[in-house]
């Protein structure tokens, strides 16, 4: 894909000294690039209307949307939501790159009342397991394999991000490819602390007689205290081919978080109100506001008092309180104030998301950015 054009979106191979990750801000939600046969005005017309359609779907997650009547109509006449667009030639190939007017689309989706997914999004470690030259192998962020390519350009297009192990000596030591294709989680999930992500994926894919390829899935919090009984999102399907099975890979994925992520307008009048202790100084505030302001839940932002060190803001919210205690736990730079009353909620055998609205919101919270 295009360095120049995106931010990368696939996180590479990390050294050992930093491998500490989390959920990353993807940015360039409003940017599509679109290969093309040629100049014409017709291809340029439908490579338009294609980019649309990715933009539509980086910021919904879910492909449904694009059968929208409204949504639809919109994508027919892209012009309107265009900011520029222009061409560039790589490798031999033309492309058409095109840079769109956020707010509109984020407008025509509420309009639509259609779930917005925001920028801040969950960081999956994915463990596959395929056949390469008939022998069956983890795959690595290193691999000049038609795979690995596949899977970072799927990641730029949905706004997906994806990390692939290091496949080093601590790796290959602590996970096999029978752990993956057997679905050992407890196991895979020790072998997937190194990395920090939010999630990690196990998939097994069997090339079989004609094309086809048989594709398994399972989907699971990469930190949780519980054992790892149940995925919380799973696949078992054969597909005709290594880019259908890619695609069904990350429509899985993009499934389980678009429903807890994605937030749409309730229409309800919802408020609330957060803290945020050990300010020290004016920065710290334009950057905590800043952030609430580009929350897919929030509508609107206000910084109703400051003490000392504690500020407290008044949140307007599209979704409820638990929306957007889902996307706090998602960021970084936000730590929250141990509360000795504050019980995660778990529900007998059933696969507990750490990062689901189950647990008890923790109502002070501490800036760590810049």
């Amino acid at each position: 894909m295009f360095k120049s054009f995106f931010s990368m979106v696939i996180v590479g191979t990390l050294c050992a000294a930093s491998l500490t990750v989390s959920a990353v801000e993807v940015t360039e939600l409003d940017k599509s690039v679109i290969k093309i046969a040629d100049r014409s005005r017709q291809v340029k017309n439908q490579a338009l209307q294609q980019a649309m359609q990715e933009v539509v779907l980086k910021n919904t997650g879910d492909r449904e949307v694009l059968n929208v009547p409204q949504v639809k109509q919109a994508i027919a006449a892209p012009t309107a939501y265009i900011r520029q667009f222009g061409y560039l030639e790589q490798g031999g190939e033309q492309y058409l790159q095109a840079s769109f007017d956020h707010s509109k689309i984020i407008g025509l989706l509420r309009q639509a009342e259609l779930p917005v997914w925001g920028k801040q999004r969950p960081l999956t470690l994915l463990w596959l397991v395929q056949e390469n030259e008939g022998k069956r192998e983890l795959l690595n962020d290193s691999s000049m394999q038609e795979s690995r390519r596949l899977i970072s350009d799927l990641a730029q297009a949905r706004g997906v991000p994806m990390l692939l192990p290091m496949m080093d000596l601590d790796d290959s030591m602590a996970i096999s490819v029978n752990d993956v294709r057997g679905m050992f989680a407890d196991q895979v999930a020790k072998a997937s602390q190194r990395y920090g992500s939010d999630y990690f994926v196990m998939v097994s894919m069997d090339n079989l007689a004609d094309g086809l390829v048989n594709l398994k899935l399972a989907l699971y919090p990469a930190s949780s205290e519980q054992p790892l009984l149940s995925p919380l999102a799973t696949l078992s399907t054969q597909v005709m081919g290594m880019d259908a099975a890619m695609t069904g890979i990350f429509e899985a994925i993009s499934q389980y978080y678009v429903a807890r992520y994605a937030i749409a307008d309730s229409g309800e009048a919802n408020t609330t109100q957060l803290t945020f202790v050990d300010i020290t100084d004016r920065q710290q505030l334009l950057a905590i506001e800043k952030y609430l302001h580009q929350l897919s839940a929030v509508k609107s932002v206000s910084l109703t008092k400051l003490q000392g060190i504690t500020a407290e803001f008044s949140l307007q919210l599209f979704g409820s309180e638990e929306d957007l205690y889902r996307l706090i736990s998602l960021e970084p730079k936000i730590q929250s104030q141990p509360q000795t009353n504050s019980q995660p909620g778990v529900g007998g055998d059933e696969m507990v998301d750490p990062l689901s609205s189950s647990q008890t919101p923790r109502q002070e919270y501490i800036w760590q950015g810049h």
